[in-house]
């Protein structure tokens, strides 16, 4: 009756406390039972000890069993972390243009080389775009054409006008230099050395007439007399017609210079120097007016880099044009596999809006790892990674980025790791690292060493006298066919490993197989 009270005492307590005495009651309650239960079992491992060998004076048999004995081990400590597999290369294929799908050349799932063919699009505008820049840029090259040929004819004609007016200048010049001498001649009248020279004239020409006439005589005597030919004698008297010629001109140049300047030869003269300057001003005013037509050379040279200019344009809009035209074949950036389609023939394509998606280069496991042990993760650093939907095969990754920010909710960054090529991986699987994070002191022993019952791990440890002896140990994860003790066990102790299912507390043991 006590032992049904006692839950109910309990219960009521438990009602009438706060609840965090009520936690503290629980976790008591829980204690005890474990304890309870740990000590239940070790009693009855002894009773049936005991009533195996009743006569403790009986000589037990002693058991054949393989003894382990623990030694102190120095290994890694690690870290395990998940993450998700990730491709290198992600890119979405958009047009840069607004046109309409023609075809689509590849499926989902389906691998693509760097520079293949994805899609191609309605290309007739853009090829009548080229078409239009073409003849822009034929039309720009004939007008650079023609404007070079205007400005060589017109720096040729400007050179021709230029020399043409200053030659007339400078006859001008010369005529109003010969018109003001003639008038100074004329205003000065003749000198006493041209009356000489008139004088001396006339006086040669009369010898000459003199000679003329007295040979003509001879000539003429000798001619009706038959000694000389008619035509010798028309010799002599045509030198005497030009001997009487030039004494009549001597005598009227004598004339002229004893008689003196005229008034109608001086205004003759003054109105030939006024004709010599006004010659010269046309001849001036012609020159300046050619050198301006000159200035349509610079006109024309203007022209021509406007031209050139043209052609810059054109040439331009036909290189865009033709660029143009290649976006309407869209090819793959790199090497990868086509992961998305997102369009079809028909479509209309804009930019910016995704028609394929595309991952490739090497797979990485993008490995979330705490701050806490992100100083011992080095880039080049090899490192096992497991994936479960691999549970068999074990992988090394290589670190070949950490994140320079992490997630300030979480304190975690992300650490990129390469996977070998032949790696089975797929983008978006699960995955496990383990990270090397330091070392520790671990007592490893075999697993097959241990046994478990209700939670709690036990074995038996082999003491001076020989006997197993069973004790309660705390155990971590295993590793492979091993178990690390971590309390409850010393090193250099021996343990039961082989045999343990046919020794009890107690029982006396030898090693050796079984």
């Amino acid at each position: 009756m006590e032992r049904n009270r006692e839950p109910f005492t309990g219960a009521e307590l438990l009602r009438t406390e706060t609840p965090r005495r009520r936690h503290r009651w629980i976790g008591a309650a829980l204690v005890v039972v474990v304890a309870s239960g740990a000590l239940w079992w070790y009693l009855q491992m002894r009773r049936t000890a005991l009533h195996v060998h009743p006569d403790s004076q009986q000589i037990e048999q002693a058991v054949r069993v393989s003894v382990h004995q623990v030694e102190l081990t120095t290994s890694p400590q690690t870290l395990e972390v998940t993450g998700t597999v990730q491709a290198e290369l992600e890119a979405p294929i958009a047009a840069k243009v607004v046109a309409r799908v023609r075809k689509v050349l590849v499926r989902e799932g389906e691998r693509v080389r760097g520079g293949q063919t994805l899609i191609l699009l309605d290309a007739r505008d853009m090829d009548a775009s080229i078409a239009q820049a073409n003849a822009n840029l034929r039309v720009a090259g004939v007008g650079y054409d023609n404007a070079r040929v205007t400005a060589r004819m017109e720096a040729s004609l400007s050179t021709a006008r230029i020399a043409e007016a200053q030659a007339k200048v400078d006859q001008s010049e010369a005529a109003l230099q010969a018109a003001t001498a003639r008038l100074e001649l004329v205003q000065a009248g003749p000198r006493r050395q041209e009356r000489e020279q008139a004088v001396l004239a006339v006086s040669r020409a009369k010898s000459s007439l003199t000679l003329a006439e007295s040979n003509l005589k001879r000539m003429a005597s000798l001619y009706r007399e038959g000694a000389i030919s008619a035509q010798q004698y028309d010799q002599f008297q045509s030198q005497f017609d030009v001997a009487r010629s030039q004494f009549e001109t001597a005598q009227q140049g004598q004339s002229l210079t004893d008689e003196g300047s005229r008034a109608e030869d001086i205004r003759t003269a003054q109105q030939a120097v006024r004709q010599a300057e006004a010659a010269i001003q046309e001849a001036n005013a012609g020159l300046k007016s050619a050198q301006a037509s000159a200035m349509l050379t610079e006109v024309r040279k203007q022209d021509i880099h406007g031209a050139q200019a043209r052609i810059g344009q054109s040439l331009a809009g036909f290189q865009l044009a033709k660029v143009t035209r290649d976006e309407a074949v869209i090819a793959s950036p790199f090497d990868g596999v086509v992961t998305k389609r997102l369009a079809d023939p028909g479509v209309m394509a804009s930019p910016g809006i995704p028609l394929l998606k595309i991952q490739g280069g090497a797979l990485r496991l993008e490995a979330i790892v705490p701050e806490s042990v992100l100083a011992s993760v080095r880039k080049g650093a090899k490192v096992p990674v497991h994936f479960d939907a691999q549970q068999v095969r074990a992988l090394t990754g290589r670190v070949v980025e950490i994140a320079p920010k992490g997630d300030a909710g979480s304190h975690t960054f992300v650490v990129k790791l390469n996977l070998p090529r032949a790696s089975g991986a797929s983008a978006g699987m699960f995955g496990r690292a383990r990270f090397t994070t330091g070392s520790e002191k671990l007592l490893p022993v075999p697993a097959s060493a241990v046994s478990e019952r209700e939670g709690l791990h036990y074995l038996y440890v082999v003491d001076k006298n020989h006997r197993a002896r069973l004790r309660m140990v705390t155990v971590g994860d295993p590793a492979g066919d091993q178990v690390s003790v971590l309390s409850g066990l010393n090193p250099g102790e021996r343990i039961v490993c082989a045999g343990r299912e046919r020794v009890m507390d107690g029982s006396p043991v030898t090693e050796g197989s079984r």
